[in-house]
């Protein structure tokens, strides 16, 4: 006795429903974009990390290497000149291992140029009290410090803290960059600030992350915006059609063969 072959017998159609239609269709490009936009973050990433490692083995940049017109972004320096120890920055909101606190940030009077350099000393704890800054020792007379040179990354949220230029110094601000220091200063910057390096006179705790996220995490990120893409494309084609029935019956037909 031989059996019968097995036919399908739904066959496939669609049953549109438009309010689901134009949902995919302004769903998905977004869904596509912000995958895009991971990788673009990706590779932005990855260009940062290469130029880290790049300008940390070069040579330790001098004085005289200040004024030249090249990417000076994380190269190591060694300066002598004296530290603003009068008038310093607590830079707010930034947390180490869960706890609140602050950077801090001074002058350096260098020897040799007629510019400033804005010093990123490192990290404290916050005080409970927030009217009651940190308390730190100061850094007198001439000093050589060592550290790299850091130029704030673009993007990022700065909050307005309504601080324009201090009357009285120390001052706490919600954001600081060298273009900053020169309106709270009241006088011209190099464009990189200094990050002090662990051990270097006047350094708290150092240590920052080159990036805040790797390029890999980004990647995982896009992945999973093109995988919700196609899973509302896949979700869009149910919804407009009989897809599910007429899968289920091709399914029957194979256990029949």
């Amino acid at each position: 006795m031989t059996k019968k072959p097995y036919h399908v017998k739904i066959n496939f159609r669609w049953q549109l429903n438009r309010k689901i239609v134009l949902f995919v269709l302004l769903t998905f490009p977004c869904l596509v974009s912000l995958g895009f936009w991971q990788l673009f973050r990706a590779e932005e990433k990855r260009l940062i990390k290469e130029l880290y490692s790049q300008n940390q083995v070069a040579p330790e940049a001098s004085i005289e290497d200040l004024g030249e017109d090249k990417n000076m972004q994380y190269r190591k320096v060694e300066f002598s000149g004296v530290l603003s120890r009068d008038k310093r920055i607590f830079l707010d909101n930034k947390v180490r291992l869960s706890r609140p606190g602050y950077e801090v940030f001074e002058e350096l009077t260098p020897a040799g140029i007629d510019i400033s350099i804005l010093v990123n000393r490192g990290w404290v704890p916050a005080s409970l009290d927030r009217s009651v800054l940190p308390t730190l020792k100061d850094i007198e007379g001439k000093v050589v410090i060592k550290g790299s040179l850091y130029r704030t990354l673009a993007g990022g949220l700065q909050l307005d803290d309504g601080i324009e230029v201090p009357v009285d110094w120390p001052v706490r601000v919600g954001w600081i960059t060298v273009e900053r220091a020169q309106v709270l200063y009241q006088k011209p910057f190099y464009p990189y600030q200094v990050r002090l390096d662990r051990g270097s006179p006047g350094a708290l705790e150092t240590g920052w992350p080159v990036v805040s996220i790797n390029p890999e995490k980004h990647i995982a990120y896009s992945v999973q915006w093109f995988l919700m893409s196609g899973v509302l494309i896949l979700m869009g084609i149910a919804a407009n059609s009989n897809l599910i029935e007429w899968l289920q019956e091709i399914f029957r037909s194979f256990r029949h063969d």
